[in-house]
């Protein structure tokens, strides 16, 4: 993957504060880690936007296996191809991959907001831009044909989207499992799961407690330019 490519994901940094105040008047919730949030199919009950936790966003195939879209976290909108065009027809369950807080509002609401208020519509469009962008990722990232390639891919976006810098190491501060991985890459766990371990083998990763850490993002680079 081309380190330009990478470059240009748009890095959202908004007030979430002040995107919180458009929901004080709608609905508090919490769920728990494997909690379903919005079914596959059914209406969305609102717009949820996340406090705290992640979600992820997923779809099953026939045959049961899972294909993980998008992993959202604090100051996303979900659904928000729902809370724009009006229509849930994706098929894509949300699920709390952590213990998640979340505020609701009604789609209504939300966008009567948006038209008089140009910031707030603002923050959704770069929502909606972001996504744009991690779709575009994971397209690329599905090019490669080895599963070294995949998996190193994926970590540098992972690092890229969720990383605290720690000197040359980079925290993936998200709980991603090995088979987030490979769901995400169109994987079998235990294909992921060797493709991890050598790398770990290899000192471009590891693990810190229950988290991924990337020991070098030049030298992960160099791995995939040769993947």
């Amino acid at each position: 993957m081309p380190k330009s490519v990478l470059a240009v994901l748009p890095i959202r940094k908004t007030d979430d504060e002040s995107i919180v105040a458009h929901f004080s008047d709608g609905s508090h919730l919490k769920f728990s880690k494997n909690e379903g949030i919005i079914h596959a199919y059914e209406e969305p009950q609102g717009v949820y936007l996340i406090k705290s936790g992640f979600v992820k966003a997923y779809s099953i195939s026939r045959t049961g296996n899972e294909n993980l879209l998008l992993i959202h976290q604090a100051g996303d909108f979900i659904p928000l191809p729902w809370a724009l065009d009006g229509e849930h027809t994706t098929g894509l369950r949300y699920e709390a991959m952590s213990n998640v807080d979340i505020l609701r509002t009604s789609k209504e609401k939300l966008r009567g907001a948006m038209g008089d208020n140009p910031w707030l519509a603002q923050q959704i469009m770069s929502q909606t831009v972001s996504m744009l962008g991690l779709y575009t990722q994971r397209i690329q990232t599905l090019e490669f044909r080895s599963a070294r390639g995949r998996v190193i891919s994926e970590l540098i976006h992972l690092a890229e989207r969720f990383g605290k810098t720690r000197g040359q190491e980079v925290l993936i501060n998200a709980p991603i499992t090995h088979q987030d991985i490979a769901d995400s890459i169109n994987m079998t766990r235990e294909t992921a799961s060797r493709a991890i371990g050598l790398l770990i083998e290899e000192g471009l990763m590891g693990q810190d407690e229950h988290l991924f850490t990337v020991k070098d993002i030049p030298k992960l680079y160099i791995a995939l330019d040769t993947a």
